[in-house]
């Protein structure tokens, strides 16, 4: 019995080692099995999120870069893929080649002029596979001066639109390629595959209760901050969408003030350009009506205070104020002020990760807006500060396409100078250019926001009014003429009074297309000029 007493703790001392060693090999083999299968799912995912990001890098540069092609902008094109190789810390190249292989652009200078071999050169074989392969893919891994990258060749269509600089037979005019390190995304794998396998390894010896709760919780703060970072990354792509869809000042207005608000969560934002200093005026956008407004900014608020530092040079950087409700937002780009935004919120502070989002926005907001000034200069008559015959000529033709497919109202306006030859012969044409100067002013005064005002040829000009009846054009004509016919013109020491003429048309009660809308207008000017001057005439159908 004794013997029989002593044998049963060996046999259930073995085949408690057995069990335990089967049970802790089972979950070795279960904790190690389940380490290998996530880190393998997360390295692969990771990946492909590197590989989505670098397609959509690539997507937004081509969109940015798309308008500067097409007003051939060489320096510009050149130097934006600069500024984006300093501002994209991942960036490891960005550039353009042409057909022959050789770089014409390129966010590195010493770069541009060399010439790659795509049968020869190990980082196009990757695609290329030799001298006569069909590209497989779009984006490769490949190894670039020792570093992993994540290649993406867009390929530059020869669209309609380049048919200027390159002939119509031709397919492709380029690619662009993008180059983006894949080093931080394998730190981050190496990273997560060692937090696993520590915490496999201690869970195994001791702490598997307590540590799955520390891990669980560290983890879900570490995916937490991933999450928060790729929708931060999310919206900036978003962003510089949105602000590459125009290059029109008005509408790119209208489009930061919806960005900011959406960002901030604002209840109300205010933009102040350049132009709008001396008048001391700005665009406002309040959430309860979440329409967007010209006011005149008061003697002695705060908000004429914040313009009067921006505009003295003693506001330069965002500056968070009252109590973390107002954000100061000035927007320049090499030492050239550009806009000024204020951002209010009524509820309490904004939240940080907001602020950091902001803060992200505005290199690309500066961008925007300077690209959008340059095209308003470069449709814009200097004389006046009224648009150009020649953009006349487009906007027309956008607001006709809106007619045409929206059924979209607008009423055109002629407006003639009255006798202004008698004024260049009598008081000479530096006197004339001031009359002119100042009439623009006065059509500038008289019609609102989304109204255009063009210098239509010498002292002819047009103005378009969207979404507008004729009953509605012929209110801002007669205002028009009026504050014209009461504006105090001065020539030399003389006061002029000055009147114009003005015709009027609109889609669909005058006219159904662009050349019948025009000679509607002019017609309805001539009989203006007819009757005795100085009025605004519309013709009717007995008229006709």
């Amino acid at each position: 019995m004794m013997k029989n007493s002593g044998a049963n703790p060996d046999w259930l001392d073995r085949y408690k080692k057995k069990i335990i060693v089967g049970i802790v090999s089972l979950l070795t083999v279960t904790i190690v099995a389940a380490m290998v299968f996530i880190a393998c799912t997360m390295r692969s995912r990771l990946l492909q999120d590197s590989r989505v990001r670098a397609e959509e890098l690539g997507t937004v540069i081509h969109s940015s870069l798309e308008h500067l092609m097409q007003t051939r902008n060489a320096g510009r094109m050149q130097s934006t893929l600069v500024e984006i190789g300093r501002e994209d810390t991942a960036l490891v190249g960005a550039f353009i080649i042409d057909n022959h292989g050789k770089v014409a652009y390129s966010s590195r200078v010493k770069e541009v002029g060399a010439v790659f071999d795509r049968s020869t050169d190990i980082s196009c074989r990757g695609c290329h596979g030799g001298p006569v392969a069909v590209p497989h893919d779009t984006t490769t891994n490949i190894v670039v001066d020792g570093k992993r990258v994540l290649r993406y060749v867009h390929v530059i269509e020869n669209r309609t639109s380049c048919h200027g600089c390159h002939a119509p037979s031709v397919r492709i005019n380029g690619k662009l390629i993008i180059d983006r390190s894949l080093e931080p995304t394998y730190t981050l794998v190496r990273d997560v595959i060692l937090i696993i396998t520590l915490s496999g390894v201690i869970s195994l010896l001791v702490l598997v209760p307590l540590l799955g709760r520390l891990l669980a919780k560290g983890v879900n703060t570490y995916i937490g901050e991933i999450r928060m970072k790729s929708a931060e990354l999310a919206v900036l792509y978003t962003v510089v969408e949105r602000l590459s869809t125009t290059i029109e000042l008005e509408e790119l207005k209208r489009i930061v003030i919806a960005i900011i608000s959406e960002a901030l969560d604002a209840d109300q934002v205010d933009m102040v350009l350049p132009s709008d200093y001396h008048e001391m005026g700005a665009m406002v956008w309040t959430k309860p009506g979440n329409t967007i407004d010209r006011k005149k900014v008061t003697g002695g608020s705060h908000l004429q205070e914040v313009i009067h530092d921006w505009f003295d040079g003693r506001l330069t950087n965002h500056a968070v104020v009252n109590g973390g409700r107002e954000i100061l937002m000035p927007v320049s780009k090499g030492g050239d002020r550009l806009a000024l935004i204020v951002v209010r919120s009524a509820a309490g502070a904004f939240e940080e990760s907001r602020l950091t989002m902001v803060r992200a926005m505005a290199n690309h907001i500066a961008v925007a807006f300077e690209n959008a000034m340059l095209y308003h200069i470069a449709i814009t008559d200097e004389l006046t500060g009224l648009f150009s015959s020649r953009h006349f000529r487009q906007a027309i033709a956008k607001r006709y396409a809106l007619y045409h497919e929206f059924g979209e109202k607008m009423t055109l306006l002629m407006v003639d100078i009255d006798n202004f030859k008698k004024v260049n012969d009598t008081y000479g044409h530096p006197a004339g250019d001031a009359i002119l100067k100042d009439v623009g002013r006065c059509i500038l005064s008289a019609i609102r926001d989304d109204d255009m005002g063009f210098r239509y040829g010498g002292e002819e000009f047009s103005v378009i009014l969207p979404r507008s009846s004729v009953k509605a054009g012929l209110a801002v004509a007669e205002r028009m003429r009026s504050l014209i016919e009461h504006f105090p013109f001065r020539a030399d020491q003389h006061v002029l009074q000055i009147s114009v003429s003005i015709g009027v048309a609109s889609w669909p009660d005058s006219a159904e297309t662009i050349k019948e809308i025009i000679t509607e207008a002019d017609k309805a000017l001539y009989e203006a000029k007819r009757r005795g001057r100085n009025r605004v005439v519309v013709l009717t159908k007995d008229d006709a």
